[in-house]
């Protein structure tokens, strides 16, 4: 399948639990101007970033800010990776020298140009999603902890966190299949068959509480730390639990 071919089929499938995945992966004939990976969180776009947030708070904790708008650039990009990947058998090029990213008016990314895609069927799962991980995300957050006061810790967990929701929505809206089997396996093995460590494991665990499962990060995406003290319903801190129940 070519590029335009996988996000045209993917678009096909945001329908319903779904939706607010359409549009997100684009083609390189996408008229769009588009920047280059080195250019997200670099210094004129954390200011813009920022400045949305100082018009609704006085003072406010900027680690917590670009935590969130990480955890925004996931929500865009992830899904409709892993539905490529899981439900088309489709792996699409995610080396950060292979994409671009179409910006919106309010700093976060709207979509991603990609450029090659490649059918994966019968593929090792860490061969095939290793460079989601590797070649994609490591070089992302090694450049982003540079740029921001956000630990590396805290950035991969939004990354596991996020990996760990979508395959779970896709199991409950599609169904089980080995390919998603093969994607979980990416979250649950400590190291990867090459012996490097494995930044996503354990990202979530579940708990019980009150006799209910709930849903837990192993670290707090920071997002409480904001004036507002929002909590998302997985945050690990025992004051995000008192205020859920």
């Amino acid at each position: 399948m070519t590029p335009e071919a996988v996000c045209e089929a993917v678009d096909r499938l945001a329908v319903g639990d779904y939706a607010s995945f359409g549009g997100r992966l684009v083609g390189p004939s996408d008229p769009r101007s588009a920047i280059p990976a080195s250019a997200l969180l670099d210094e004129p776009m954390r200011l813009a970033i920022e400045q949305r947030f100082a018009a609704r708070f006085a003072e406010f904790d900027r680690r917590a800010v670009h935590s969130i708008w990480m955890k925004w650039y996931l929500n865009a990009f992830v899904p409709p990776i892993l539905l490529a990947d899981v439900l088309l058998g489709q792996s699409v090029g995610v080396a950060l020298s292979a994409l671009t990213f179409v910006i919106a008016d309010d700093g976060r990314v709207a979509a991603v140009k990609i450029q090659d895609v490649n059918d994966s069927d019968g593929v090792e799962p860490f061969r095939r999603l290793r460079p989601l991980v590797f070649d994609h995300f490591a070089p992302l957050i090694d450049m982003w902890c540079s740029r921001t006061d956000v630990t590396a810790r805290v950035f991969w967990n939004n990354v596991g966190n996020t990996f760990e929701a979508m395959l779970r929505r896709i199991e409950q809206v599609s169904g089980p299949s080995s390919r998603l089997s093969e994607a979980q396996r990416l979250i649950a093995e400590p190291s990867a068959p090459s012996g490097e460590p494995n930044p996503l494991f354990d990202a979530v665990h579940y708990v019980q509480e009150d006799g209910v499962q709930r849903r837990r990060r192993r670290i707090c995406c920071l997002q409480y730390l904001l004036p507002d003290r929002r909590f998302c319903t997985a945050c690990p801190v025992e004051e995000a639990r008192g205020e859920t129940r």
